[in-house]
């Protein structure tokens, strides 16, 4: 069976089964319009993403393999920190290399967290400091367009992978699995950059329409194991000059329409400040609850739903409360009393119907809040200490495991045509992960901080551990030197 196929039992279903599937499928998806026609045009179109569909879901491709190497450092440095892994003599001269390449590496990445969190302040929404810098328009937009661009190269070091324009305009037009219909307008924003590293698939379970939704069903969900997002809002008169043009609107109108939009963002959030969320295991059709400007609307479903129960009811209560307003209103002079009840029989059913409407709205909402309450990884400030640490993490495991690669063969060749494979393989072997292991990054640090010399003709010369760690501490006087003139 391939991965596509879904098995709903043991027995092969006859044709006439699988007419009425097909014509089910039919009827289901005249209740979802938008979602369907979107899906059905991206199957059909070559040139879209590949994307897997489950149960109704849509989830964008993520590599192959990942680059992210899920083995901590530490169970590394364990494996690499043992005499039988180092030639005759080399041991404790390999030990002290690591140690000091492991401290050299983190202080690399402290000094890119200043600079960082220096970018950044200038944006951040957390900022508790007094502003004591003014800084032009065209100031502002280099900062901040230098700002985009660090961030990008750290989520890059820490092993994410971007989401391409095609893939969110797929994702933001999916379902999704918890009963939502989200829409968020991304024309609102100036910057929507967005990063995730692992997709892969999580049981959910939801009420199934099958059984009265009585029953709950375990669904295969597609999710981002890591999601990044930086999102900074377009300013409030460039907005209303956009949706003049988009919607043929006047400034009167084009203003009315952005305060209202703009009123359901929660409070602070201004077009001058850069925000940062960073969350775990989240479901790729339910993308849009990651934005300040989602707006939760009810599928057509529900709108019949409620219609019928919340009409039917009014119907029903009008056909009994009506005769008695009418027995009150011909009897008013002797008994007020009846008609007052009457009128009040009317209003309360009124008010109770109309209150299921809210409520419905307001089940939604506390879905929406309590998503983003339990996979909230960091905000702002926060988002960029946590990456620089998984940066950190990812480089020195990547350098470590290509560093020892190098030292054993270098008498076994001189390219890096099976280092890849090799290193991936013995990861697979040693911790069963399977990766794609990113050497040409890990090469280029060791070579740029002098531990590797590469030459012309594509081969390599490794430094022995002693002369290695002796190059760390040329590196370490350098900084040090540095400081003490500056």
């Amino acid at each position: 069976m391939s991965n596509g196929d879904v098995a709903l039992g043991t027995d092969h279903p006859s044709a006439h089964q699988e007419h009425k599937v097909k014509g089910f499928k039919r009827f289901y998806n005249l209740f979802r319009p938008s979602s369907a026609d979107a899906r059905n045009k991206e199957r059909t179109d070559r040139t879209a993403p590949k994307k897997i569909v489950k149960e109704g879901l849509t989830a964008i491709d993520g590599p192959e393999k990942e680059r992210f190497i899920p083995v901590s450092r530490q169970a590394i440095l364990e494996y690499l920190n043992r005499p039988e892994v180092w030639a005759e003599g080399e041991y404790e001269n390999a030990a002290t290399f690591m140690e000091y390449l492991d401290a050299w590496r983190h202080q690399s990445y402290r000094s890119r967290l200043s600079i960082l969190k220096s970018s950044y302040l200038t944006f951040s929404p957390d900022r508790d400091t007094v502003k004591s810098l003014e800084f032009t328009p065209i100031q502002l937009l280099k900062m901040r367009h230098n700002l985009m661009e660090h961030l990008g190269d750290l989520l890059e070091s820490a092993n994410y992978e971007k989401v391409t324009q095609k893939d969110l305009d797929l994702l933001l037009t999916s379902d999704s699995p918890y009963g939502l219909r989200l829409h968020v307008d991304l024309d609102a924003f100036d910057d929507v950059v967005i990063y995730f590293r692992g997709a892969s698939t999580k049981i959910v379970e939801y009420r199934d329409w099958k059984w009265a939704y009585l029953r709950k069903k375990g669904v295969e969900t597609p999710i981002f194991q890591r999601l990044f997002i930086a999102l900074k809002l377009k300013p409030e008169e460039e907005m209303i000059n956009h949706l003049m043009l988009r919607e043929e609107l006047t400034h009167k109108k084009a203003a009315k329409l952005v305060k209202k939009n703009r009123r359901m963002m929660p409070d602070g959030v201004t077009s001058e400040n850069i925000y940062l969320k960073l969350f775990k295991n989240i479901p790729q059709d339910d993308l849009e609850m990651m934005f300040p400007n989602t707006k939760v609307e009810f599928k057509l479903l529900d709108k019949l739903k409620i219609g019928l129960t919340a009409g039917g009811g009014t119907i029903a209560g009008l056909v009994t409360t009506i005769p008695k307003l009418i027995l009150g209103l011909t009897a008013a002079a002797l008994n007020p009393i009846l008609l007052l009840t009457s009128l009040a029989g009317i209003i309360g059913l009124l008010v109770r119907q109309v209150t299921k409407v809210f409520h419905q709205r307001n089940e939604y909402m506390m879905t929406l809040a309590q998503n983003l309450y339990f996979h909230n990884l960091a905000n702002n400030r926060g988002v960029l200490t946590l990456l620089v640490d998984r940066a950190e993490e990812e480089d020195i495991k990547e350098e470590l495991l290509l560093y020892n690669y190098l030292v054993r063969n270098k008498g076994k060749g001189t390219n890096l045509s099976t280092a890849k494979a090799d290193i991936e393989q013995f990861l697979q072997m040693e911790f069963g992960v399977d990766i794609s292991f990113d050497l040409e990054d890990g090469f280029s640090r060791l070579v740029r901080d002098g531990l590797v010399e590469k030459n012309t003709d594509g081969s390599y010369k490794v430094l022995p551990p002693k002369r290695a760690s002796a190059q760390i501490k040329r590196l370490w006087r350098g900084v040090l030197n540095s400081e003490t003139i500056s």
